[in-house]
């Protein structure tokens, strides 16, 4: 209860404390917080309760019998098996490793819309504020770890490696081709269509592509991507912010990815861009998105890449500022033509963004437009001496 700043009355005051006394004898007790569960390799059963004495053997049994609220403890070991969280839970690992081979399950309705093959998934508004920490995610068919229409979740220092064993295939619908989008099976670590969530010191490595933010089914908006390292990904971008959502200019409570912060990461020596912002077809976009001090290097592709390929699309608002770039490739998209650090491309709308106080070497182009882009900040960008050309 807010009280005014006003002094009470001598009365009132009576009043208050009476009720306030009140209160506390007929309150109800707060309920207690749910038990925590366990799981661990050895000494453990499906049929255990679950408790530290008596562990449970796999973890989809531990998230099947847990309170909403709950946390699950997770031993060390290997865990064969897919996981699908869709209350708010908190799964601890300790040096835990999930092995998704050959797993090809799924959860409706992702299920009915080809999303399967996940290693972890915490999906939907009830597994909002759920967290996954400290486990190792591998060999899922498609993404290690997948965050779906929900918000507040937390992923943090996990190892997600070795996943999207799907691709080039058309054994789901991620892994399948689709117009200029490629068949990365969702990549390593994929928040689809979630917001208010925060990727945190995890290590993406030797999938086909590391972070992806997309907005097939709702928006992916104010989200945290901080202090990961995405590496060695080498059909891919390090971490990608596409819209793949056509209702995304119309109205930005169905889709488009925005107002997200990319901080303090490290992208280096995967097959795309070391950052990405993409909006490929009419009605998509990715937008007032912030990437601030990072760490883009060796990647295949441009260190940062911002492309719009149509009318009716929106990438201006974002903010590339205070990064290190340095050795990366070519930007096909752009036309760049040589090894780029920062490519702005834009085929039919006027793009406009920030491109302020970044450190760029080795590259031909420090900075590379084609297209209507205006650039705020460019007289404070640095560059070696081992760029040919600043700014084209």
């Amino acid at each position: 209860m807010k009280v005014s700043s006003h002094r009470l009355g001598r009365f009132a005051l009576i009043g208050v404390v009476a009720t306030m006394a009140a209160a506390a004898v007929v309150a109800p007790v707060a309920a207690a917080s749910p038990p925590g569960l366990y799981v661990a390799k050895t000494h453990s059963s499906d049929a255990n309760p679950c408790s530290s004495s008596q562990p449970c053997l796999t973890i989809g049994h531990a998230v099947s019998v847990a309170m909403a609220g709950a946390t699950i403890h997770v031993d060390e070991g290997m865990y064969a098996e897919q996981v699908s969280i869709t209350q708010r839970l908190t799964l601890i690992g300790e040096h835990a490793v999930i092995d998704a081979t050959g797993q090809q399950g799924g959860i409706q309705p992702l299920a009915g819309m080809g999303i399967v093959g996940y290693g972890v998934l915490v999906f939907g508004p009830n597994a909002s504020g759920s967290v996954v920490k400290g486990f190792t995610v591998e060999h899922a068919l498609g993404e290690g770890i997948l965050v779906a229409g929900t918000s507040k979740v937390r992923i943090q220092d996990n190892i997600v490696r070795l996943n999207d064993a799907g691709f080039n295939t058309t054994m789901t619908f991620e892994c399948r081709a689709q117009g200029n989008i490629p068949g990365d099976c969702g990549e390593g670590l994929h928040l689809v269509s979630s917001s208010w969530s925060r990727l945190i010191d995890n290590l993406v490595e030797s999938n086909v592509g590391g972070i992806l933010i997309t907005d097939e089914f709702g928006p992916s908006a104010h989200n945290v991507i901080s202090g990961n390292v995405s590496k060695n990904n080498l059909q891919d971008c390090g971490i990608t912010l596409p819209s793949h959502n056509a209702m995304a200019m119309a109205d930005p409570t169905k889709g488009g990815v925005y107002d997200n912060l990319v901080i303090g990461n490290v992208s280096e020596g995967n097959g795309g861009a070391g950052v990405g912002m993409f909006a490929p077809f009419p009605g998509t976009a990715s937008y007032n998105n912030r990437i601030i001090h990072n760490t883009l290097r060796n990647n295949g592709q441009a260190g940062v890449g911002i492309h719009a390929h149509a009318p009716g699309q929106n990438v201006s608002g974002n903010v590339i500022m205070n990064n290190w770039i340095s050795g990366n490739g070519i930007d096909p998209d752009s036309g760049s033509g040589h090894p780029t650090g920062i490519a702005l491309f834009s085929a039919a709308v006027p793009v406009t963004v920030v491109v302020s106080n970044n450190h760029i070497a080795n590259e031909f182009w420090g900075i590379f437009r084609a297209g209507a882009i205006t650039i705020h900040g460019l007289s404070s960008n640095h560059f070696a001496s081992s760029v040919t050309t600043h700014i084209n």
